[in-house]
C-alpha cells in the first residue's frame, strides 16, 4: 500500500465511523497533516512517514460521550478494527483501534457535544 492509498483509506474510515457514531451529522476533517517522518523530532533518522487525520463529529444539542464513544467502538469493530475502551477519567471517554498497523484514538468528554477522532497510518517508507 502506498502512502496515499494508505491516508485515503484511514480519512474515509474515520468518517465513516464518524457518521455512524453520531446519526443524521456528517463528521468534518478537523485535521489533515501528511506525510510526516515521526522521527524528525528525536534523531532525524529514517525515511519512513506517516499521515495523522482527526475528524469531529457531534450534534449540538445531545452531549452524549458514552454512547457516541461506544457506537464508534461498535462501528470499527464491525469493520474488522481491534478495539479497546479505557475507563472513563474525570469525564473523558477513551478508546483505541487497531487495524493492519493503523491506530485510531476516539475521544469524547462529559462537558462537550464533540467526538474527536484521531488517527495515524503505519511508517511507510518513501
Amino acid at each position: 500500500m502506498t502512502l496515499t492509498e494508505a491516508r485515503d483509506f484511514l480519512r474515509a474510515e474515520l468518517l465513516t465511523v464518524a457518521a455512524a457514531a453520531v446519526p443524521g451529522f456528517e463528521g468534518i476533517v478537523a485535521h489533515d497533516v501528511g506525510p510526516v517522518d515521526p522521527g524528525v523530532m528525536s534523531d532525524g533518522s529514517g525515511p519512513d512517514t506517516v499521515c495523522s487525520i482527526t475528524v469531529e463529529n457531534g450534534n449540538p444539542s445531545v452531549v452524549d460521550p458514552a454512547g457516541q464513544v461506544a457506537a464508534a467502538v461498535a462501528a470499527l469493530a464491525a469493520r474488522g478494527w481491534q478495539t479497546n475502551v479505557a475507563p472513563v477519567e474525570n469525564g473523558h471517554h477513551r478508546a483505541t483501534a487497531r487495524y493492519n498497523g493503523f491506530q485510531v484514538t476516539i475521544h469524547g468528554w462529559d462537558d462537550d457535544w464533540r467526538l474527536t477522532l484521531s488517527g495515524e497510518t503505519p511508517s511507510i517508507p518513501e
